[in-house]
């Protein structure tokens, strides 16, 4: 991984020297089991231990041994080797092929490296807790098909943003968990020099079981569940992003990423604020679901054993864990220093003019009208009227609608003419409450039909108090919100640190 998208802990597990010094926990496994079973005496296993454990790999000279011979881990038995007396030599790496070495420590760099990300995930869940209290009575309108659809707080939606990170941080958590079982059972899995109990017992004293039924190395798709989670967690970061990049769109933003007073948006365009840090994480989700695919891929491997997978799996693991970090310290920043606009929130709202609370008002009408004659899908065609008279255009966007301008002239004195064009529509409380409803041409409603249903509307809100009382209750933010105070009380119990994979 490039600099600019590297993370500190995650080049450490993946560098060298903690590569081969958990290959070299396997071989010393190897050999302690073989003396707990009293195949060898324990004065090896301790003589072996003391003087490797004592000496870390001479890097240089395994990177030169590696380079004559081709094969890196036969360079590093070689470089562990030469530290040893000659009547212990023959002890180390005693039947073992390569990927009975590799296997085992390549599953603890997984787990170490997963066990990052889900603490790093903590402090994503611990910001987006923060911001869910502190706007959860801040109305705003929740968005449906790119469209407003009904009221909801701010904070709700960061309950969302928390459900989600929760759910794929716990699966990243739960699939390396599952990773617990490796194999040596030599060249073609079949046992050809270590026997199973040596095998079971060495795995043992690293925290693993046997795998049954390997080759020369574990069946590929062990490793995608947890990739896959991996990559979901980046998908599910990335769809923070992009709502965030959604709503500080111009001309009203309801929030914007942090934006420091010295950044520039644009080399070009002093206004701008574009929103870079959300959009590279879209790029990060681009990259993780590439890295699933090599992963997979490795899944096809020719026979007993190939090497294609060798050079995907040094490459596309860690920088995975790298994208994964990445996302996860991005979107920290832009939660913990998000700039968030409730008036522009309010304002949302009340350009729905009054069409959030539609459903409730075909609710609240749909049994009252039948008195009158109304049946339900007429009080559900007399609310979609009202929403279209709401929002029916002037005069003036009639006009240019019909006949745009032909030239940059007509077009400067088009907006002139919109800029002070003041026709307010009603809000559907009022078309409906005050029977006003009108024939449009964006609805099969007849002037007779829409007669009909005036008239049912007068009859109704005639009744004292169903105007006033209980017709302003089904408009009332207060009322429609009522019920988030249950996810908050749910959502938010399962802040809890979760245990280390």
């Amino acid at each position: 991984m490039i600099e600019r998208y590297r993370s500190k802990v995650i080049a450490q597990i993946w560098e060298d020297r903690t590569k081969l010094d958990a290959w070299q926990k396997v071989e010393l496994a190897v050999v302690e089991a073989r003396s707990l079973l009293g195949i060898i005496p324990p004065t090896v296993f301790m003589e072996v231990n003391r003087i490797l454990g004592s000496t870390q790999v001479y890097l240089e000279w395994w990177k030169e041994r590696e380079e004559k011979i081709g094969h890196d881990l036969q360079a590093w038995v070689e470089e562990r080797v030469r530290l040893l007396p000659s009547e212990l030599q023959g002890h180390f790496h005693d039947g073992m092929t390569s990927y009975d070495t590799e296997e085992t420590a390549f599953l603890m760099l997984l787990k170490y490296s997963a066990n990052i990300v889900v603490g790093e995930c903590t402090q994503l869940l611990e910001a987006l807790s923060t911001l869910a209290l502190k706007y959860r009575r801040c109305p705003m309108m929740a968005i449906t098909h790119g469209q407003h659809a009904e009221v909801q707080t701010f904070g709700k939606r960061c309950l969302t943003w928390h459900r989600e990170i929760f759910l794929a941080r716990n699966r990243v958590r739960d699939e390396a968990a599952r990773l617990n079982m490796s194999k040596l059972s030599g060249a073609v899995g079949n046992y050809g020099e270590i026997t199973p109990e040596i095998e079971e017992k060495a795995l043992a004293l690293l925290g693993f079981k046997p795998f049954f039924g390997a080759t020369q190395i574990l069946p590929r798709q062990i490793h995608v569940p947890l990739a896959s989670a991996l990559a979901t967690l980046v998908v599910a970061i990335s769809k923070i992003g992009v709502d965030i990049r959604l709503g500080a769109r111009s001309p009203r933003p309801i929030y914007q990423e942090p934006f420091g007073k010295s950044q520039k948006g644009s080399s070009a365009m002093p206004h701008k604020k574009n929103t870079i840090s959300c959009e590279q994480l879209e790029g990060m989700e681009r990259m993780a679901l590439g890295y699933l695919t090599m992963i997979m891929q490795n899944i096809s491997t020719w026979e007993e054993r190939a090497i294609e997978q060798s050079s995907v799996e040094r490459v596309a693991w860690p920088d995975l864990f790298h994208v994964v970090m990445r996302s996860l310290t991005v979107c920290v920043k832009v939660i913990g220093g998000l700039r968030v606009y409730p008036d522009n929130m309010i304002q949302d709202i009340l350009d729905t003019k009054g069409t959030w609370a539609a459903a409730t008002a075909k609710n609240f009408l749909r049994p009252r009208l039948v008195a009158y004659g109304i049946s339900a899908e007429e009080t559900y065609r007399i609310v979609q009227l009202a929403s279209f008279n709401a929002f029916h255009p002037s005069k003036t966007a009639m006009d240019a609608r019909k006949e745009p301008p032909a030239t940059l002239k007509e077009a400067r004195e088009l907006i002139e003419r919109v800029f002070g064009d003041s026709a307010i529509r009603c809000s559907i409380d009022a078309i409906i409450a005050n029977a006003s409803l009108s024939v449009v041409p964006e609805l099969d409603a007849t002037q007779e039909e829409v007669d009909k249903w005036n008239g049912a509307l007068r009859k109704l809100f005639a009744i004292p108090g169903i105007k006033d009382n209980e017709w302003r209750g089904v408009f009332s933010v207060e009322d429609r919100l009522r019920n988030e105070d249950f996810l908050f009380d749910h959502v938010l119990l399962f802040r809890e640190a979760p245990p280390k994979v």
